[in-house]
């Protein structure tokens, strides 16, 4: 492949329309970006027990997510050493062997080959310990959310998630004990490049008007004091803003843009009084920091380049084709509360954002729309709050931070972007 100038491409004030449509930069960042780095796998407490596994994907490649039966964790690559085959099929489970359909072969949950029928006729000295499932050779775990790699000489991810280890912190200690707990998910689909998404993760102006009708009946039923109603006037009055992390992690901060507390701010919700009353009633002077643990973060963080939380909301974001890709969306338990507080938690995300995301899929298919079909047009615009756009340091980490409706987290995920593209990544399996 040509030498790509990526500087002809991503400048600081836009961005030019081919990183979303270009077939061969999409296979480029299925390894420069989804596998010479660090990307998000899965959550611990979705393999909690040992022998537990469950299956994703990463940069289109199968995974299975394993826990051993002494509760080592294993990325194993979901391909049959033998003819190619998936081996695991099922979501999530518990096994402690894996036998591909089509031939039989059979794995450990380590990815050692232990099973190889009718081995008469491999050649002499055929050695099972070559021909098991092959695995990442980087798998870490910061405060139960797992990070895989294909660079064997990738950092800690402690160090790599830069600024945003803090927020990541923030997100994780709302729950009581840091405790947290993945719940069962829902999937969307949408006709468009997976940057897209990543735009507008860190795009605090689009809510005044993607969301205007969510802002509207908000306003009309509950006035101006519950969130989102922050976003109804002047957004950038409010001291909301957005930041870029570092190692393209970016933030959107809502919280303050609120009125009041997180629970005063919460819209109704069916049970809402019940269960405060509960919880009242049954954790006395504790009641007000549990109450205030479930409603949504007023947070948007998102972990380069897969993870996106918002609210008490995870959604992983899997590409498919330069123009197809995924969105699972996870509910966070907190797995030491009351019944009641996490009941509220999923409650409260049935309000919002899982209200907003049709608004969002709808307009990222638009995108789509408007970049392919418009080839005269050949750019989009990145430039807004550029000239201002403040700059510092914070905890060893450069920060770049921009009011809330200005265009400070997009920059800062495509310099990410477009270094990880410049690179020669060292990628391998093992």
């Amino acid at each position: 492949m040509e030498t790509r100038d990526l500087d002809a491409l991503v400048y600081p004030d836009r961005v030019h329309r081919s990183i979303y449509l270009d077939p061969e930069i999409f296979e480029e960042e299925m390894t420069k970006i989804f596998a010479a780095n660090w990307v998000y796998l899965a959550h611990e407490s979705q393999i909690p027990e040992p022998n537990d596994f469950i299956t994703t994907e990463m940069g289109r490649r199968p995974l299975i997510i394993t826990r051993d039966a002494n509760g080592q964790i294993h990325a194993l690559v979901n391909r049959c050493a033998h003819r190619a085959s998936t081996v695991c099929q099922e979501a999530c489970g518990n096994a402690k062997r894996f036998t591909c359909g089509y031939h039989g072969w059979t794995y450990g949950n380590d990815g050692a080959l232990v099973g190889l029928p009718f081995p008469k006729g491999y050649p002499e000295g055929y050695d099972k310990s070559e021909h098991g499932l092959h695995r990442l050779p980087s798998v870490e775990s910061y405060r139960g959310f797992i990070f895989g790699s294909m660079n064997p000489d990738v950092e800690d991810v402690a160090t790599w998630l830069a600024g945003a280890k803090e927020y990541l912190d923030y997100f994780i200690d709302r729950a009581p004990n840091g405790n947290i707990q993945v719940r069962n998910k829902h999937r969307l689909t949408f006709r468009g490049n997976w940057k897209l998404a990543w735009d507008n993760a860190g795009d605090g102006l689009h809510a005044s008007f993607a969301h205007k009708s969510f802002a509207l009946l908000n306003e009309a039923r509950y006035g101006g004091k519950k969130s989102l109603s922050q976003f109804k006037h002047t957004p950038d009055d409010t001291g909301m803003f957005g930041e870029d992390l570092g190692n393209g992690h970016i933030f959107v901060d809502q919280r303050p843009g609120l009125s009041g507390t997180f629970w005063d701010t919460q819209r109704p919700i069916p049970g809402r009084e019940h269960a405060a009353d509960t919880v009242r009633s049954e954790q006395g002077d504790k009641a007000d920091a549990l109450l205030e643990a479930a409603p949504g973060s007023m947070i948007n963080l998102s972990i380069f380049p897969n993870l996106l939380i918002k609210g008490n909301q995870m959604e992983i974001l899997t590409p498919k084709s330069v123009n197809e890709s995924e969105l699972h969306l996870w509910i966070c338990a907190a797995a030491d509360a009351p019944d009641e507080i996490n009941t509220l938690r999923m409650r409260v995300a049935e309000d919002f954002p899982t209200l907003g995301n049709p608004d969002d899929i709808e307009i990222y298919e638009r995108c789509q729309q408007g970049l392919e079909q418009v080839p005269e047009i050949e750019w989009m615009d990145t430039s807004k709050g550029l000239d201002v756009e403040e700059v510092f340091e914070r905890d060893g980490n450069t920060i770049h931070r921009g009011a809330v409706t200005h265009d400070t987290p997009i920059r800062g995920y495509l310099r990410e972007w477009k270094r990880a593209m410049a690179a020669d990544p060292k990628v391998k399996l093992v």
